[in-house]
């Protein structure tokens, strides 16, 4: 498949990037700053922002799918970026023919937080709040538009290795995530990559993190 990719410089987007292209994807790679990422076969990057929409749309013509890496740097982690740049993103797939999205939230966001107990339900309360009700405002318009949407949920964020069963759960299920539900940047790029041909998965919300199935 073609894969166009958005953050694809942060670490989890870097790890996306490169298990895409380990699996025979081709990458299309729209970064700020293209200098973080090297040239291989198979990835194109372009240098553009999220408020050029019509570099964003041709740069995404011929892709079969748009992946979501985006996050907020640490210092500004509450920054309207979600709620004002999801609504363009709907608008330039239509544009560009593109139906499949599969994009990177936060465990605890939106509904999500039925799914989490302590301690980690403390954290989405204080600190992540911020973040989350950015996150939260920009998956409202991305649930009510036509798309293949996939949603991904993992809990707070580590550089470990790609592990080799973790935990997916549907958060419609019910399931209640471990109350440290630490989640490898690897398995996060793993199962975004994995769901992209599952039918089953699309306008859902899935929860993960590292702790092996059993």
């Amino acid at each position: 498949m073609k894969l166009f990719i958005l953050g694809a410089t942060g670490r989890t987007g870097q790890e996306l990037v490169r298990q895409a292209l380990s699996e025979g994807h081709e990458v299309v790679a729209y970064v700020r700053s293209p200098e973080k990422l090297n040239s291989q076969e198979k990835l194109t990057i372009i240098q553009g922002t999220l408020e050029e929409t019509t570099k964003l749309q041709r740069a995404m013509l011929s892709c079969n799918a748009v992946l979501v890496a985006l996050g907020n740097p640490i210092k500004d982690s509450s920054a309207d970026l979600f709620a004002s740049f999801m609504p363009r993103l709907i608008k330039i797939m239509r544009l560009a023919d593109v139906s499949r999205i599969i994009v990177l939230s936060s465990l605890g966001t939106g509904e999500t937080i039925r799914n989490v107990t302590y301690p980690y339900k403390i954290g989405v309360q204080t600190f992540l709040k911020g973040n989350q009700a950015d996150h939260e405002k920009g998956e409202r318009h991305l649930i009510a538009s036509n798309l293949n949407w996939t949603l991904i949920y993992p809990g707070p964020l580590f550089d470990g290795p790609k592990t080799e069963n973790p935990l997916v759960r549907n958060a419609a299920s019910g399931y209640k995530m471990p109350g440290a539900p630490r989640t490898n940047r690897a398995d996060v790029a793993a199962v975004m990559l994995s769901q992209l041909n599952r039918e089953e998965s699309y306008q859902q919300k899935l929860l993960m993190c590292s702790k092996q199935e059993k």
